[in-house]
């Protein structure tokens, strides 16, 4: 639960409860093959089995107020439960014996029960509006700004702007060097990374927490507002990342923009070129980076400085929240091809087999090589996988592939000797 300063913050119980409390009138019930509840009225809170002891059944005490339950599990601690709206919502567990005076208070386990809720939450959230008003909404969802699930999103969506404000304001301070990561990944949807007073935080905070790394996609869309408004300090620090050699997606492409954006020399860049260098994206049209979806002779030619410009300019732009789902999904090819470009440092194999890929095609229109005509004959092959696979061989001069089989060459710069093959 994050320590973060509200205005509905409270001390814990304003009339203190006698520590172990009083019997309440909720009890422990076993289904006939179904789980044993805990039952309040008409509420009953499903429990697990396991946690329970055998018999006898264990009574439930409450404090004074009869807003927190509590009984003892099978292994000798105490598990609270806490009625909000009239529901029953499981609380944290603690040291025996039962002592509600060192027991949060609701406002306190607020997060922890939305954590907690599971498939409940969302009611968890209108039980939460009813006992504590748009106030009690705000302290859980900052409180429980870790858990993930679409219930946080809908119910910050239903805030009023002011009340939201106050979500934003306790989340930002996430941002801060020495603060909590859990949380994080809402502070930097919420939070406006981009206002450039923000700028020298936000690099404190990425370098505090890539040594180790914590909160990756965190990270990335950090790094992206850094590289808004500090390109230097963004390249830098993208750059020692990369040598960490991170695996999250999204703090790869991160790191590898903020690199390209500034044009700096980085010699982590060239290892997230990967094995495959004839990847779509770094070729362009004229619509920019290829997506890998078009329909291709393959004869595009890699892509420039100014189209990969445009490319980061667009990519840093992108909302934080889709960069962190990364729903359309990562180029970290494209933009480490740009960030050895812009120190000029494009590989030779690269260079060759971009190359090779746009010799021109010599080959007669007919038979299709697929036809079925005899091995040597001379064929047509598809195009695209000419070129695709003059690409896949950056070195060689015959070429294999399916029932195809042709010549590269180098000094005429053709793709030519197209005939049939038998396959592999």
């Amino acid at each position: 639960m994050l320590a973060l300063a509200l205005a509905t913050a409270a001390c814990k119980g304003s009339t203190p409860a006698p520590s172990g409390g009083t019997a309440s009138s909720a009890e422990l019930r076993a289904r006939d093959g179904g789980p044993t509840e805990l039952v309040l009225g008409e509420h009953a809170l499903a429990l697990d089995a396991a946690e329970l002891p055998d018999a006898p059944r264990p009574q439930v005490m409450q404090d004074e107020s009869g807003k927190r339950l509590a009984y003892v599990r099978r292994a000798g601690d105490v598990r609270f439960v806490y009625v909000v709206g009239g529901g029953l919502y499981v609380g944290p567990s603690a040291k025996a014996p039962i002592d509600f005076g060192a027991a949060p208070d609701l406002d306190h386990a607020l997060g922890d029960l939305f954590e907690t809720a599971g498939t409940r939450r969302a009611q968890l959230v209108a039980d939460v509006a009813k006992d504590k008003g748009d106030a009690g909404v705000v302290r859980m969802l900052v409180d429980g700004a870790g858990t993930d699930g679409r219930e946080w999103d809908e119910a910050f969506a239903k805030l009023p702007d002011a009340r939201a404000a106050e979500v934003k304001t306790a989340l930002a301070a996430l941002l801060e060097k020495g603060k909590p990561t859990a949380g994080l990944k809402r502070a930097v949807v919420v939070a406006p990374l981009r206002e450039p007073a923000r700028a020298p935080m936000l690099a404190a905070r990425i370098r505090e927490l890539v040594d180790p790394v914590r909160e990756p996609r965190a990270i990335g869309v950090m790094l992206r507002a850094l590289a808004s408004n500090d390109k230097a300090a963004a390249a830098q620090i993208g750059c020692d990342v990369l040598g960490r050699k991170p695996t999250d997606e999204v703090l790869v492409e991160s790191a590898l923009l903020a690199v390209a954006a500034a044009g700096t020399d980085c010699a982590n860049a060239a290892t997230f070129l990967g094995d495959e260098v004839c990847v779509p994206s770094v070729r362009c049209n004229d619509q920019g980076p290829l997506t890998g979806r078009e329909t291709t002779k393959q004869d595009e030619p890699l892509c420039t400085k100014e189209q990969i410009a445009k490319a980061i300019e667009k990519e840093l732009a992108r909302a934080p929240a889709d960069a962190l789902a990364s729903a359309s999904g990562t180029r970290p090819q494209l933009f480490a091809y740009g960030a050895v470009m812009n120190a000029g440092k494009v590989p030779a194999a690269v260079q060759q087999a971009h190359t090779r890929r746009r010799y021109a095609v010599a080959q007669p229109s007919t038979p299709e090589c697929e036809s079925g005509v005899a091995p040597g004959t001379a064929c047509h092959c598809e195009e695209a996988i000419l070129r695709d696979q003059a690409c896949r061989h950056p070195e060689g001069n015959t070429v294999s592939v399916g029932v195809c089989k042709f010549d590269i060459d180098d000094k005429q710069k053709k793709l030519l000797n197209v005939v049939a093959t038998l396959p592999p």
